[in-house]
């Protein structure tokens, strides 16, 4: 009897530790997509900015247009590069746009890596298309003929935005809330808070004016 205990003992402990191993990838992670928010020590760090900025070639994206280290083509950003704007992306372009493996580093550290097409983040995502990578995750909402989100929707992903969009990115009035709790209560142009509006900070204070591409008018 107590040889039938010890040899169901020993199978089930073979058992557990054959299904542990199935749930975990030969590299160690459970993650099966190439393309996720991923933590901040993996993003870009501080200490490798260049000392010297430069524009050696365009890059098509306002949000990185200030300096770019790389590959180029025709005077664009094509093949492996870095280009440092409001933000940093580091990774494959294609005619000026992120296009191919990258990583994008938000100013507040948080960040994307995975593939880009034409400039846009292939962030798991589901509903109409949303083009702010920070917003790309789940949209509910009205959509227009090319499926981008257009109208009256929510998207929710790292931040989150509920109000008008057009064309896929918000347009019109809406509030955007960042993860960190602070939130904007207003007009929007292109994805930026542009116009009338109210942002409330998490520790209490709030800034009440006209915006104009993101930046309080004083």
């Amino acid at each position: 009897m107590f040889l039938h205990y010890k040899i169901f003992f020993l199978i089930s402990i073979i058992i557990l530790i054959m299904t542990n191993c199935s749930l975990i990838s030969p590299t160690g992670s459970s993650y099966t997509n190439d393309s996720k928010i991923v933590p901040k020590d993996n993003c870009f760090q501080e200490n490798k900015l260049p000392e010297i900025p430069r524009q050696s070639c365009a890059v098509n994206l306002a949000d990185l247009q200030a300096h770019y280290a790389g590959e180029c083509k025709n005077g664009k950003a094509d093949g492996a590069g870095l280009a440092i704007g409001k933000h940093i992306y580091e990774g494959q372009f294609v005619n000026g746009l992120p296009h191919g493996q990258g990583t994008w580093t938000w100013v507040d550290k948080k960040c994307f890596t995975g593939k880009f097409i034409n400039g846009i983040a292939q962030v798991p995502h589901t509903g109409c298309e949303v083009v702010d990578i920070r917003l790309r995750g789940q949209y509910i909402g009205k959509c227009n003929v090319n499926n981008q989100a257009h109208g009256q929707g929510k998207a929710v992903g790292i931040d989150k935005y509920q109000g008008e969009f057009f064309n896929g990115t918000p347009n019109g009035k809406g509030t955007y809330i960042w993860t960190n709790g602070d939130r904007f209560i207003g007009q929007f142009k292109n994805g930026q808070m542009h116009g009338r509006g109210v942002m409330k900070y998490i520790d209490g204070y709030d800034e009440i004016g006209k915006w104009t591409r993101g930046q309080l008018v004083k």
